[in-house]
C-alpha cells in the first residue's frame, strides 16, 4: 500500500512539474513571438491574428504609429495576403531581454526579399506592440565607430569614449524617452561611472547591423553585478548620433 502511495506522489508530481514547465514554456517571450511566424507563412490570417493581444500597437522606430488594435491589424493583413500571391519570413538573429524579443529577419513578398528588425513587445495575451526597424542605406561603417566605442567603454577612458559621439547625441529609453542630450551630458554621466566601477566591462553577447543601425545585446559588469541590455546605436557622418537602450 505504501509503495503504491510513493508511485502516485511521484507520478502526480511529475506531471504536475510537465505542466506546470509546459505553461511557462508557452509564456515565455519567444514562444509568444514564434506563435505569429508560421500562419504568416501559411497565410493563415485567423491563426496569425491570434498570436496578438487585443490592442497591439504596430509601429515604424522608434514611437511612429501605424495602427492599434487587433480588429485593424486583421483588416491591414488581410489587404496584404490579398494584394501579394507570396509572402515568407525568415528569422536570421534573435534577442532576448525581459518581454521583449528582437527579430533580424528576412522577408520575401512575390519576388522581393528585404532584410529587417522587429521589435516585439509580450505579455500574458500576446505580442502588445510590434514596431519595424527599416533598412537604410549607408556609405560608412557603422561596426566600426560602435567597437572603438566599446574599448573606449572598458578601458574608462572618458575622453576617447565621448569622442565616438556626436555633439548633438541623444540617448533614449525605448521607445523614445529622452534621458540625456549632448555630450557635455554624456560626459558627466559616465566620467563618475568610470571613476567609481573599476570592474567595469562590456561584451557584446549578440549584434544585428542593419544600414547605419547597429544593435548589440551586451553583458555588462559592474561592482561585482552582471546585467544584460540591449543598445541600439545610430550612427551618422562616422559618429554615434543616437542611442536608443532597451532594458
Amino acid at each position: 500500500m505504501k509503495l503504491n502511495l510513493v508511485i502516485f506522489l511521484i507520478f502526480s508530481l511529475s506531471v504536475y512539474s510537465q505542466t506546470h514547465t509546459d505553461s511557462l514554456h508557452k509564456n515565455q517571450p519567444e514562444s509568444i513571438v514564434q506563435k505569429h511566424i508560421e500562419p504568416f507563412n501559411n497565410r493563415n490570417l485567423d491563426d496569425f491574428v491570434k498570436a496578438f493581444d487585443s490592442r497591439i500597437l504596430v509601429s515604424r522606430f522608434p514611437n511612429d504609429t501605424m495602427y492599434l488594435g487587433r480588429d485593424k491589424l486583421k483588416e491591414n493583413y488581410a489587404r496584404f495576403f490579398q494584394k501579394n500571391k507570396k509572402s515568407h519570413v525568415k528569422v536570421l538573429k534573435r534577442m532576448v531581454i525581459n518581454n521583449i524579443v528582437i527579430d533580424e529577419e528576412l522577408a520575401t513578398v512575390n519576388h522581393a526579399t528585404n532584410r529587417h528588425v522587429t521589435i516585439y513587445n509580450t505579455g500574458k495575451e500576446g505580442i502588445k506592440s510590434m514596431t519595424f526597424v527599416n533598412n537604410s542605406k549607408t556609405t560608412s561603417n557603422p561596426e566600426a565607430i560602435v567597437n572603438k566605442q566599446l574599448e573606449a567603454y572598458n578601458k574608462r577612458d572618458i575622453d576617447a569614449f565621448v569622442n565616438t559621439y556626436s555633439t548633438d547625441i541623444k540617448l533614449y529609453k525605448f521607445p523614445n524617452s529622452l534621458m540625456s542630450e549632448g555630450q557635455d551630458a554624456l560626459k558627466k554621466q559616465y566620467e563618475s561611472m568610470f571613476e567609481k566601477t573599476p570592474d567595469l566591462n562590456a561584451e557584446i553577447v549578440n549584434r544585428m547591423v542593419l544600414g547605419n543601425k547597429v544593435i548589440d545585446k551586451e553583458k555588462v559588469t559592474a561592482n561585482g553585478n552582471i546585467f544584460y541590455a540591449i543598445a541600439i546605436y545610430e550612427v551618422k557622418n562616422g559618429k554615434i548620433n543616437k542611442v536608443t537602450f532597451i532594458q
